[in-house]
């Protein structure tokens, strides 16, 4: 699944780009959060298990991407900084990105769980 082997890849949330290229969507910025959490806090997207060990995978289709923005928006002064951006950068890539549905994957450190 990754072009990059796991442990050469910077954490953060990936995802495959119009171009079929694993990209860098979100560099992880420290704190207390993870791409699990929007389906958590936002019920939104269909978690998935990950092809490597401490890799987090979420589906999102259309709606709920456009959802995301909605809530990243609306909640921006309810959850930390770094979350939100995440949310924003995911809706801003999955706008370049035909299809409908986006995987994304996350590496974020093992600590959070």
């Amino acid at each position: 699944m990754t072009d990059t082997p796991e442990k050469d890849r910077d954490p953060g949330v990936y995802a495959r780009g119009a171009d079929g290229q694993e990209q860098l969507v979100h560099l992880y910025q420290g704190g207390l959060y993870d791409l699990g959490d929007i389906a958590e806090i936002f019920r939104l997207g269909t978690p998935e298990d990950g092809e490597n060990e401490g890799e987090t995978v979420l589906v999102l289709n259309r709606k709920d991407l456009r959802t995301l923005k909605t809530m990243a928006d609306a909640y921006s002064f309810d959850y930390e900084e770094p979350f939100i951006e995440m949310c924003l950068e995911m809706h801003r890539f999955a706008l370049e990105v035909p299809g409908e549905t986006m995987r994304f994957t996350a590496n974020f450190p093992g600590e959070l769980d």
